[in-house]
């Protein structure tokens, strides 16, 4: 599953790509993101240091606070 939607060479950490497929309405809020947020999102992800931390990003997609 390619969740780049037309990112220019740009492709999420495992950890964010399998969160999302796991959680349909993170997944449902990440389609609705802009390019500019799914930036925003990939940065954030990135510095994760955690599975906890990454759970939490996934948790506040699926909230639709990010």
């Amino acid at each position: 599953m390619d969740f780049t939607d037309g990112m220019q060479q740009a492709s999420l950490p495992l950890g964010l790509s399998f969160g999302l497929a796991m959680d349909e309405k993170a997944l449902n809020n990440y389609a609705k993101m802009t390019e500019y947020e799914k930036e925003q999102l990939l940065a954030k992800s990135k510095s994760v240091k955690s599975k906890d931390e990454m759970q939490q990003l996934i948790q506040k997609i699926s909230d639709g606070v990010l």
